[in-house]
């Protein structure tokens, strides 16, 4: 009788576990946006290309040189905060490019010629802020309006700019729920 029962346990386990698998599996939400496959970003800072950006990750991946500017907006929906902004790659003989950030979707002026009172933050970053978060030392920016923590749900654009020689550079923007 012992053996009926662990029988009959078995097998109800096996089609408990089998019908395990036919549930959804909850996958993580993604943007992907590749300039070399997806063309140029916007270089003009009162008409930012417009991007969709989900809960999780949201990767740009950006190529800039010398008199080539990039401007991006995206929007943080309610329930949600601008977590990070990782620096996944950096490739250049350039140390250094720089990122800024305002809020609103459009840039009020050309990003650069008026200085960072105009930001909200921004900052340099380079090979030595590969794999890093970067929001919060784009909050320091002397002269910048100036942030702590997470960016709180609104609209944001984004400007990339390499003075130097090309650059390419790979940003994950992580959003999550508060």
């Amino acid at each position: 009788m012992n053996k009926v029962a662990i029988l009959l346990f078995v097998l109800c386990v096996l089609v408990s576990c089998e019908n395990d698998d036919n549930l959804p599996v909850e996958e993580e939400l993604t943007t992907d946006y590749n300039e070399l496959l997806r063309g140029d970003l916007s270089n003009e800072f009162d008409a930012p290309t417009q991007l969709s950006f989900v809960e999780g990750k949201n990767f740009i991946t950006a190529s800039q040189g010398s008199g080539d500017v990039d401007y991006f907006t995206f929007t943080v929906p309610n329930g949600a905060v601008l977590f990070q902004i990782i620096l996944d790659d950096y490739q250049s003989t350039d140390s250094a490019a720089f990122i800024g950030i305002v809020g609103g979707s459009v840039f009020s002026s050309n990003a650069g010629s008026t200085g960072a009172e105009d930001l909200l933050g921004g900052t340099l970053y380079g090979p030595s802020n590969r794999g890093n978060d970067i929001l919060s030392l784009m909050g320091n920016l002397n002269g910048a309006e100036g942030f702590t923590g997470s960016l709180s749900a609104g609209s944001y654009a984004i400007w990339l700019n390499q003075t130097g020689d090309t650059s390419e550079a790979s940003f994950n923007f992580v959003l999550t729920k508060i």
